[in-house]
């Protein structure tokens, strides 16, 4: 079995409970608690892999080896696990059960470093359970708030929807399409450099999308936001930290950003209802 058939066993199973839960339960609650878990995923591996290099990827979906790593890190991290602990939270799975599933994904995780497709560094395999048995606390924790959310828990989970989305598909233009990348010098590989800078920018740039669409989404704003994001490529440009390929342009940044504002919008009304303006 090739190394990304491994992988792909994961994204099926991750589906597969997300469509359990989205026919059984109550979804938009849940997929609150999916994009929060998501989101902390998301910000934990930019320490832990991006910054800290602890482990490495080998699904060999790409030839760059950053990018394989973000590639597997995003189904084991941003896909797999949050789904696990979604469908925890949302079926109120009973302790005995979740000891099981824990040992269940320290078992794939083995079996994963057994198999070669993926690799330690100073990470070590006892951190997995431990970080998990910790995050069930907290997501049944949250999944108990969303049915009646504070303005600061829709505020947390829209910012975690933002930084998954928002950088999920910086990464496709980047790795699939080839857009764009950042010179930083951070670090000694470009591509790990490309990664780290680009998973900051929308980690702050979350923050300001986050406030907009839940406070500020008027059209106004949003051609002032469209006119700053558009100013900010080009001073990036010209500083020479972004290098924009001949088939792109500063200004199609710019239109993403505002399709991706109007379906986390769309998104943030389904999930949060009762808090539409």
């Amino acid at each position: 079995m090739s190394n990304l058939l491994w992988f792909l066993v994961l994204v099926l199973i991750s589906i597969g409970l997300i469509y359990i839960t989205y026919k059984k339960t109550d979804f938009r609650f849940n997929l609150a608690v999916y994009f929060f878990t998501m989101g902390l995923s998301f910000l934990m591996e930019y320490i832990v892999l991006i910054l800290g290099d602890a482990y490495s990827y080998y699904p060999n979906f790409f030839s760059i080896h950053w990018y394989d790593d973000v590639f597997g890190s995003s189904i084991s991290q941003a896909f797999f696990i949050p789904s696990v602990l979604m469908t925890i939270a949302a079926f109120r799975i009973p302790f005995k059960w979740v000891i099981l599933i824990i040992a269940s994904i320290y078992g794939i995780e083995e079996l994963f470093l057994w198999l070669g497709i993926y690799e330690h560094n100073w990470w070590r395999s006892w951190f997995t359970p431990a970080i998990l048995f910790a995050s069930v606390f907290v997501i049944k924790w949250w999944r108990n708030r969303v049915e009646d959310p504070s303005f600061f828990i829709q505020c947390i989970t829209v910012y975690m929807a933002i930084t998954t989305i928002f950088q999920g598909v910086s990464f496709g233009l980047t790795a699939i399409v080839g857009s764009h990348h950042y010179k930083i010098g951070w670090f000694d590989s470009p591509y790990q450099d490309h990664v780290a800078f680009s998973v900051l920018i929308w980690i702050i740039y979350a923050l300001l999308l986050t406030i907009i669409i839940i406070k500020f989404y008027r059209f106004k704003w949003l051609i002032l936001l469209f006119i700053a994001d558009f100013t900010f490529h080009i001073i990036m440009e010209k500083m020479g930290i972004l290098v924009i390929n001949s088939f792109w342009n500063p200004i199609f940044f710019s239109v993403i950003l505002m399709l991706l504002l109007l379906f986390i919008r769309k998104l943030n009304h389904y999930m949060f209802p009762s808090f539409r303006n």
